[in-house]
């Protein structure tokens, strides 16, 4: 009687066994790179998070060392350099240590920022967060793809994997098991400048960014359509009302309370001679709106050119006497008094 040997197929330990062959085949830091990308894009452009230590946490690393790291990872696609030569190039297959893959993503950074900013400003995009965003991100893709490219053709043995543990050995080992103390001294200072210069350059990512702040003011007036508009009346009857809107607009990123003086100026060689009060109005705006309120002015000059201010204050901390010098925004616009007779048909 023959033996016959028995054996048993587990579809589910064969496709475990494969999956975890593909893992291993997987860039991780490729795919890390990748990720981090998706998040940053995310929580920078569409979901636009205002903590400013969120913020820091997230864009610093993608300014600085995202760019410089795909770059490093297109350009040295092996784990150490070809042993028979020295000088081979980086693009015909080069490595580099782990220490000087982290120092060279932090230079190239630097280096490749300015080149983006140029190719942003020769297309005349603006440099809104969205678009330097998306710039940089576009960059890190492409030569995240590059050096998967680049990875793929290199022998498995000979292929960069990025492995944590053996980073901080290596690093260790450059930093403090240096041959002689100068060369210790010296790797400890490159460290140290390199910390001087990321908490410099990341001070403006981890302060509050306040933005711009200001408050606009407009004169505007409705014409036939409806419509309010920045055009004024050149003339107008003696007696005769101006209807005036003024828009205040408050960018000052908090709620904020307004006085607006509508004053009837008249002036002699470019200086005010005398001033008359027609009307006034308080404004309460939120941040980030724009308040509109009449005001019907009627001038008291009976002929002769006049000229119409709108002066802005803060709050309710009106001079005795508003002025263009003392108010914290004005605008004004010159009209004609004339007669009945006088008016244009």
């Amino acid at each position: 009687m023959k033996d016959r040997s028995t054996s048993t197929f587990r579809p589910y330990t064969t496709v475990r066994q494969g999956s975890k062959h593909l893992a291993a085949q997987l860039p991780t830091d490729l795919v890390g790179v990748i990720g981090f990308v998706t998040l940053a894009v995310v929580l920078l452009t569409i979901v636009d998070v205002s903590n400013p230590l969120i913020r820091a946490g997230i864009g610093f690393p993608f300014l600085f060392l995202v760019p410089g790291y795909a770059t490093v990872a297109a350009l040295f696609p092996r784990a150490h350099a070809h042993r028979e030569s020295v000088t081979t190039l980086p693009l015909r297959g080069g490595g580099v240590s782990p220490i000087e893959r982290v120092a060279l993503a932090f230079g190239l950074s630097f280096a490749v920022l300015p080149l983006l900013g140029l190719a942003i400003a020769a297309a005349s995009w603006g440099f809104s967060t969205s678009v330097v965003v998306a710039v940089i991100a576009g960059y890190a893709l492409v030569a995240v793809w590059i050096a998967a490219i680049r990875r793929s053709r290199v022998p498995v043995e000979d292929r960069y994997r990025f492995s944590l543990l053996r980073s901080l050995d290596t690093a260790y080992a450059s930093i403090v098991g240096a041959r002689t103390t100068v060369h210790t001294a010296v790797n400890v200072l490159l460290v140290a400048s390199m910390l001087i210069a990321l908490t410099s350059v990341g001070y403006a990512l981890v302060a509050p960014q306040q933005g711009e702040q200001y408050t606009s003011l407009e004169i505007l007036t409705e014409d036939d359509a409806g419509e309010l508009v920045t055009a004024h009346p050149d003339e107008i009857e003696s007696g005769a009302s101006i209807p005036l809107t003024a828009a205040v607009g408050n960018h000052e990123g908090t709620d904020a309370e307004y006085t607006v003086v509508v004053q009837e100026q008249w002036l002699s060689d470019g200086d005010v001679i005398e001033r008359t009060e027609l009307d006034r109005g308080e404004y309460a705006v939120s941040a980030g709106e724009t308040a509109h309120g009449d005001h019907d002015v009627e001038p008291v000059a009976e002929d002769g050119d006049v000229r119409i201010a709108v002066l802005l204050y803060e709050g309710d901390d009106v001079p005795d006497t508003p002025t263009t010098d003392n108010a914290y925004r004005y605008g004004y616009f010159w009209t004609e008094v004339v007669d009945d007779a006088d008016v244009e048909e």
